[in-house]
């Protein structure tokens, strides 16, 4: 069918297909967000999980990079490659890993690749069997509560002290 025959859409299609866009953008992403109501929020376009899980990637790749310069770092010898990598880090420091991991792997000198395969096979270590998920999101829960105690702690505090300073200004 040519453009010319091409049958025009009615105004209302528009809209029905807009308020599908506007639905998958704040779609439920998860059993418990659907459960509670909450409307999945976005972060660049990422689930609350998928930006964690980002974070915990760049986590991952960093402390496998310190685990992997340690190991070069030895008590007997020093690896050759311990400096470099160390200076390595200087000139392009570790914000993505995976970016990071990528322009290593890049390298041209075959030593920086091999390291990149060691940190590749480090991070993926630690993310299987060495870090507890559990004790992450118990930590977390227990920052978030302390952290929302003593912030209600403060806020009470500025608002008594307001209420004071207002009952001083009326006597």
């Amino acid at each position: 069918m040519s453009r010319a025959t091409a049958p025009v859409r009615a105004p209302h299609a528009f809209i029905r297909a807009k308020a599908r866009v506007t639905q998958r953008k704040y779609s439920f992403s998860s059993t418990a967000a659907r459960a509670s109501k909450f409307p999945a929020v976005s972060f660049d376009g990422l689930t609350p999980e998928e930006k964690a899980s980002k974070a915990l990637v760049n986590l991952f790749t960093m402390a496998a990079t310190r685990v992997i310069l340690d190991q070069m770092s030895g008590t007997r010898h020093r690896s050759p490659m311990f400096n470099k990598i160390v200076d390595y880090l200087q000139e392009h420091p570790l914000r993505n890993g995976n970016e990071w991991l990528a322009q290593l792997m890049a390298h041209e000198e075959l030593d920086y690749r091999l390291v990149a395969v060691r940190i590749i096979e480090t991070r993926k270590a630690l993310a299987e069997s060495e870090f507890d998920y559990e004790h992450m999101q118990e930590a977390a829960l227990k920052g978030i509560t302390e952290e929302n105690l003593e912030l209600s702690r403060e806020y009470l505090s500025c608002s008594l002290d307001a209420d004071e300073h207002v009952d001083d200004l009326h006597v």
